[in-house]
């Protein structure tokens, strides 16, 4: 073994020690809330309802499934429950207790278009914080939210296999075609790229 593969093999070494646990929680989280019969272990009735309705907004059903077809309000209370430390999991039922309030009334009593706007105005409201700043707590909810919504959709079947291309066992190699042929316009299950 030369050098160059020995450092090459620490390094995933490495990389694998401490990624490995994190991904482990991911996919057991996913794995749970698969599960027929699962109910939320982290978040109350009304918490996972208002999780619900957030992560309908942000992928709703169309001609594929929804974030709530796929499973996301129960994937977001296992990684809570299980991947996530106390002092996450307080920063989100704190920002999502503030958020309850940012439209004057509970947010489960607006209506549809109420609700929308504000999920829209607030996540607007988050990117236009400072880098390296936490954005306010109601606006930083719905940034966690879209997060976790969109690995726990494109972590679920149909996320994986309706939304994106899916290729079971991909096929022969076809090295000079063209490019509005390579993937009809869907991106690849594999090569997404998640940073939460």
């Amino acid at each position: 073994m030369n050098r160059r593969e020995w450092l090459k093999n620490m390094s995933v070494l490495a990389v694998g020690a401490i990624a490995g646990p994190s991904l482990l929680a991911v996919f057991d989280a996913h794995a749970a809330s698969q599960k027929p019969g699962t109910k939320p272990q982290f978040l109350n009735p009304a918490q996972y309802t208002l999780v619900g309705a957030v992560a309908d907004i942000m992928i709703p059903r169309t001609d594929t499934p929804g974030a709530v077809d796929a499973g996301v309000p129960l994937f977001i209370d296992q990684m809570f429950f299980a991947a996530y430390t106390k002092e996450e999991q307080t920063r989100y039922v704190t920002a999502m207790a503030a958020f309850d309030k940012a439209g004057g009334k509970p947010f489960l009593q607006l209506d549809e278009a109420q609700r929308k706007a504000l999920v829209t105005k607030l996540h607007t409201e988050a990117l236009a914080a400072p880098k390296g700043t936490t954005p306010a707590p109601a606006a930083d909810f719905v940034m966690m939210s879209k997060k976790l919504t969109m690995m726990g959709f494109f972590l679920s079947q149909p996320g994986c296999t309706q939304v994106l291309q899916y290729a079971p066992v991909p096929g022969a190699w076809h090295g000079d075609i063209p490019l509005k042929d390579a993937g009809n316009g869907k991106a690849w299950a594999v090569e997404t790229s998640l940073k939460i």
